[in-house]
């Protein structure tokens, strides 16, 4: 913990708290591991200062409202009905493809340290879903794990979620912070998942990320401590020499057992018009796009079509997990899998609706 608190005091000036999470305990074990950080109360979020409303500020509250929602896919195109959960909004991992961007409006990272109330939601969900999978997870508005050893929050919803056998609690990462939830017992149905880019793609748009190889050592660990994987390939980004870039990641997949892999999912690089104008000019940018019916551009169909195709074949040659496109049309589906995830056996379970 000593040197993950060296780390993240770099990302971190200012932790600011409201009244809800004022006797929590994930602020007294952040306050406890955080040293020379400022911790002050506040009445909400709007009584920080505005010197203090970037992304080294972080901001711990309760939340409001529904805790378990749905994910709002995206128009025309096929959803996996994946449920999030917001335990941390926002994110300081800076990649530069970053759809938060364009939704986020404000900088720290908000922290919803009520596990408890998130967790009775989870059990309601479950209880209104006998007999199918329940799929959920945090990382859909900040990364799972990046924080996490400081406040230990996912700890408290593992342990939650491992009574209920049709949940799959998935944290996703880009990160490979794992360690402090390697010893909780039991798992259950929780998922440790890694999203994956070559080496030279983390160098140039994920400036904090940590490396391939600590990513997938990472899954190592957490796979020999009973934990199942998921894995992300997305955006896949169509630099020169793509193809086996991204062709060599995948066939370091081999090196895990395909009955422990619950997932992969492939999506390539997108963006709603709101974010063209907050993006540098990065190089992935001057690729032929078009937007989609949901508004986000997109590479031309044949283009992603091929990509699909040939990341997938490496995947399924180095491990045997289900394949499924994030946000994609059923025309692209059924011309990558020449079928809708309805009619694949190995996503039939994933695809089905909760709420």
């Amino acid at each position: 913990m000593t040197d993950y608190s060296s780390f993240s005091s770099r990302f971190i000036k200012a932790v600011y708290y409201d009244d809800g999470a004022a006797g929590s305990p994930a602020l007294a074990r952040a306050s406890g591991r955080l040293r020379g950080v400022p911790f002050v109360r506040v009445e909400g979020k709007d009584d920080i200062p505005p010197a203090r409303r970037n992304r080294e500020t972080l901001f711990l509250t309760t939340g409001k409202g529904k805790l378990v929602g749905a994910c709002p896919g995206s128009k025309g195109h096929l959803c996996c009905n994946y449920l999030t959960v917001d335990l941390y909004a926002g994110c300081p991992v800076g990649c530069t493809y970053c759809i938060l961007q364009s939704y986020l409006n404000f900088p720290p990272v908000t922290v919803n340290v009520d596990t408890e109330a998130i967790g009775r939601e989870i059990e309601l969900v479950a209880a209104r879903a006998p007999g199918r999978r329940v799929r959920l997870g945090t990382g859909e508005t900040g990364d799972s794990l990046f924080f996490d050893p400081l406040f230990d929050l996912s700890r408290d919803l593992v342990e939650r979620c491992a009574a209920l056998p049709n949940v799959s609690l998935e944290l996703k990462t880009k990160t490979h912070f794992v360690d402090h939830l390697l010893g909780i017992e039991p798992k259950g149905g929780a998922v440790i998942a890694f999203s994956l880019n070559p080496q030279e793609i983390i160098d140039s748009e994920e400036p904090f990320a940590s490396t391939l190889e600590e990513r997938l050592a990472a899954a190592g660990r957490a796979l020999a401590a009973g934990y199942r994987l998921a894995f992300h390939f997305d955006p896949v980004i169509r630099a020169p020499g793509w193809e086996e870039a991204y062709g060599a990641v995948a066939d370091r997949l081999a090196a895990f057992r395909a009955d422990r892999v619950a997932w992969i999912s492939l999506g390539t690089v997108r963006y709603p018009r709101e974010l063209l104008g907050r993006l540098e000019e990065r190089p992935y940018l001057f690729d032929e796009f078009f937007p989609g019916r949901d508004g986000k551009f997109r590479y031309l169909q044949p283009v992603r079509v091929a990509m699909y195709r040939s990341l997938a074949r490496r995947i399924r040659t180095a491990v045997g997990a289900p394949v499924y496109l994030c946000m994609e049309s059923a025309a692209v589906w059924r011309r990558v899998f020449g079928a809708l995830p309805s009619e694949i056996e190995s996503l039939c379970g994933i695809f089905i609706p909760t709420m």
